[in-house]
């Protein structure tokens, strides 16, 4: 595991749940053409080409062809695949829950997030409205499907100017323009470090760092085991003729940086790094980083816990525990070699006044 591989999971995922860790640029135009995406910013994005940033808040836009009502209830036709699920296909908790947005429409009324009551085929679906706007629609407008990895996401960029710039996608079915609050999310304050001391050196030197929140990422051991009993215990040693299987551990800790000059106790600084928790959580636990061993994937990331861990008077320091576990298995040990298997030997051998003819075979 690379420090590298957790700050850039961080990265992606992280500004989905906070603004607190990263600058936030609105956008005024999301729009795709091919396989390229070019989004326009409200400001200048300050990136540069090869740059990553996420994308946030777009939703992908699927034409109404009519809507219609009868009494609460609206049948919407799209021209193409809406992508809905219908809710019988849930439990009923579950169903309850499921939404459909409206965007566009004339009248009005029409507009809006609604229960989904059902989906026809996949170009039609069922919603419940509470108002009676005339019926049918003059307008249809669109129905807005969330989007996960298409318009949203972490992108790397082409910078074209101080206020555009394009990233590619795979999905060539994506409607366009994005539609939502789109905004993306720059200047992340998230690194990672060798050593917590260095981490300390790099915030305190520049005023500008000391007035903003920001992240570290540390690696801490990785420990061996065997049968519950670490590596370096002499009763687990290998022998020659023993598989090789034992459980890695590698532990990890993310540090959050919080100014807190003006706080006497910095109660306030902690039960802000507190608040951070689920947004870390729902970034790197339970997920699988990849490994350069024969497992590949380490198993999920498991979260241990978080706790105070400096504080100076000039700011906060609260830290967040985990821990990955994989395997090293004989494939990534050194090959063993039993040796040359022996040759045929065929010949006359004298000793002692005596002859005779051995063959030996392999």
């Amino acid at each position: 595991m690379q420090g590298s591989d957790i700050t850039n999971r961080l990265k992606e995922v992280l500004p989905n749940y906070t603004d607190e860790f990263s600058d936030i640029i609105g956008l005024t135009s999301l729009s795709r053409a091919g396989t390229v995406i070019t989004a326009v910013t409200s400001s200048a994005h300050n990136l540069t080409t090869n740059d990553y940033t996420t994308i946030r808040g777009a939703l992908d836009p699927v034409s109404i062809s009519s809507l219609t009502r009868v009494e609460d209830v609206v049948t919407v036709v799209t021209t193409t695949n809406h992508k809905f699920s219908d809710p019988s296909l849930y439990s009923p908790k579950e169903g309850d829950l499921l939404t459909v947005t409206i965007s566009g429409a004339t009248p009005a009324d029409y507009n809006g997030t609604f229960k989904l009551l059902s989906v026809v085929d996949e170009k039609t679906l069922t919603y419940q409205i509470t108002t009676t706007p005339t019926t049918p629609a003059t307008i249809g407008g669109f129905v807005l499907q969330e989007d996960y990895n298409g318009y949203n996401g972490y992108k790397q960029v082409t910078v074209i100017n101080s206020t555009t710039f394009t990233y590619s996608t795979s999905d060539t079915n994506l409607n366009t323009p994005a539609q939502g609050t789109l905004e993306i999310s720059t200047a992340s304050r998230i690194a990672w470090s060798a050593t917590p001391e260095r981490i300390n050196q790099f915030y305190s030197e520049d005023i500008n760092r000391t007035n903003q929140n920001w992240m570290f990422l540390v690696l801490g051991s990785k420990i061996i085991y065997k049968d519950g009993t670490t590596a370096s215990d002499l009763s687990s040693a290998k022998s020659t003729n023993e598989s090789f299987f034992y459980q890695s551990q590698q532990d990890f800790s993310i540090f959050t940086f919080i100014p807190s000059q003006g706080e006497t106790l910095a109660g306030a600084s902690s039960d802000k790094a507190r608040t951070f928790e689920k947004a870390i959580l729902k970034s790197i636990a339970n997920f699988a980083f990849d490994s350069p061993l024969t497992d590949m994937k380490y198993q999920s990331t498991i979260y241990v816990g978080n706790d105070a861990e400096d504080y100076n008077t000039a700011y906060y320091v609260h830290r967040f525990d985990f821990l990955a576990k994989g395997y090293v298995q004989n494939p990534d040990t050194a090959d063993f070699n039993p040796g040359t298997p022996l040759a045929v030997i065929d010949g006359l051998v004298k000793d002692k006044n005596m002859s005779y003819k051995p063959i030996f075979r392999s």
